[in-house]
């Protein structure tokens, strides 16, 4: 797994791997153990988040919408 390019994106999708701009919105799957401090799940939109749920087996799913951080 590559690293996204720091000058154009922020981080990238867990799922489809597609480049998560600096400022750019992106969603987190509420679930603790989806969002550990070293294993971050990040994702582009809903479809993705949705592509990732029907295997974690989460008894509460859900996401919250975030903003990527302004670049430096």
């Amino acid at each position: 797994m590559t690293a996204p390019d720091p000058t154009t994106a922020w981080s990238k999708c867990s799922v489809c791997k597609k480049p998560i701009p600096y400022g750019g919105a992106y969603l987190k799957c509420v679930v603790s153990t989806c969002n550990r401090k070293r294993f971050q799940l990040y994702f582009c939109s809903d479809s993705c988040w949705d592509a990732h749920n029907p295997g974690q087996n989460h008894r509460n799913p859900g996401y919250t919408e975030h903003l990527a951080p302004p670049h430096a």
